[in-house]
């Protein structure tokens, strides 16, 4: 399983926004930016982040982005997922319709399935609001 660079920019333009006043709307080129996210991809991703209902976005002048959602609402399964669909540790546990010819006899089978269940869980119990946190016990040190 691979967590792509873009599944992680996006995690990181919501950690930015959370970081940020809630009642201001920011440049998304800006936070972009801040996070190190190439310009190309911000407006990709804060279309999928507004689609999600996480990011509000206004054109203009005066608009920006801003995070419409609680952080501690928002997990980081749901963000991966949003950006880059389900996620699976091994392809043998989504066979897309598919029953695998070794699944009765694979000694490998629970144990993929044990890691998924695992990978969902921590990333499940993880939120925006925990990065928030741990972003700014780093910066205290």
């Amino acid at each position: 399983m691979d967590i792509t660079k873009k599944a992680e920019y996006a995690i990181s333009l919501l950690l930015e926004l959370a970081l940020s006043p809630q009642e201001d709307f920011l440049a998304s080129r800006e936070v972009g930016e801040r996070r190190s996210v190439p310009a190309n991809l911000v407006p990709q991703l804060v279309s999928i982040l507004s689609k999600a209902g996480w990011v509000e976005a206004v054109r203009g002048p005066k608009g920006g982005i801003r995070l419409s959602a609680d952080p501690s609402q928002i997990t980081l399964v749901a963000v991966i997922e949003a950006v880059e669909g389900p996620i699976t540790v091994s392809r043998c546990l989504v066979q897309h319709g598919k029953t695998c010819p070794n699944q009765t006899h694979c000694p490998l089978k629970n144990v993929w399935a044990k890691a998924q269940r695992q990978v969902l869980e921590v990333l499940g119990d993880t939120s925006i609001a925990d990065l928030v946190k741990a972003q700014r016990e780093l910066l205290d040190v």
